[in-house]
């Protein structure tokens, strides 16, 4: 017999997202998010984080801003990568906007010339770790799709970091070529990025109540601008069994 969890199941694994309703609680999250894998600690070691606006940084593309945060995966320096990102509404914009767009990196990478692609998978980038205490702060290197041992590909990217050297930039940011992860080939791959996800994204405003799960090691997501400070997802990060 086929089960609602069944078909999100089924959906994460074809389309790289799925949307579950009817969740009003942490506890209920967590139960639901559990049959996908595992909860794991994010950046400050803690199973939930607070996406809502704080001040401090209305000028970064920030996930505690109202700005654009520009195409990425969760944690790129992390080994392993989370296998699924989660995000629970618990209260929307009103303003129309906090778009969270999803596309799948895979076309993107079939899509590019065969130079470029080849890159992808042979230059190794240094995906910078995180100051907060969690578990993969140290950093990686990678390249951008990674062949795992089992055959399975693990995509890393950050429009941010091949641009400007950071995850959070200040909205401004502009920095040498020469100093950043991959040159200026980088700054031309974020752009080609930036173009295909921007005709090929998923725009979804996550309903309240709901909780869009998506596979991190193969989509890419941004957030549109918003000007509500009131809204509030909770973020999860989830290790799945391969």
């Amino acid at each position: 017999m086929t089960t609602a969890l069944d078909l999100h199941a089924w959906e994460l694994a074809e389309q790289g997202c799925t949307l579950l309703t009817d969740i009003e609680t942490d506890e209920q999250a967590a139960e639901v998010l559990s049959a996908f894998g595992e909860l794991v600690p994010q950046y400050d070691g803690s199973l939930r984080y607070q996406v809502k606006a704080a001040p401090g940084f209305e000028e970064r593309r920030y996930s505690k801003s109202v700005n654009t945060i520009l195409v990425h995966t969760e944690a790129p320096g992390w080994n392993p990568t989370p296998s699924y990102l989660a995000l629970h509404c618990r209260v929307q914009a009103t303003c129309g906007s906090g778009h969270t767009e999803l596309a799948d990196m895979r076309r993107f990478v079939e899509s590019l010339p065969a130079q470029d692609r080849a890159a992808l998978y042979e230059r190794d980038i240094d995906w910078l770790g995180h100051n907060t205490g969690g578990v993969g702060a140290e950093g990686v290197r990678r390249p951008v799709v990674e062949r795992t041992a089992g055959g399975r590909e693990i995509v890393r990217f950050s429009y941010n970091l091949l641009t400007t050297g950071q995850y959070d930039p200040p909205v401004d940011a502009s920095v040498d070529p020469a100093d950043l992860p991959l040159g200026s080939f980088g700054i031309h791959l974020a752009e080609q990025a930036e173009a295909f996800f921007r005709e090929q994204k998923r725009s979804v405003l996550i309903p309240e109540g709901a909780v869009l799960v998506w596979d991190n090691q193969r989509m890419v997501h941004a957030r549109s601008a918003y000007r509500d400070a009131k809204r509030h997802l909770t973020r999860y990060w989830i290790a799945a069994q391969h």
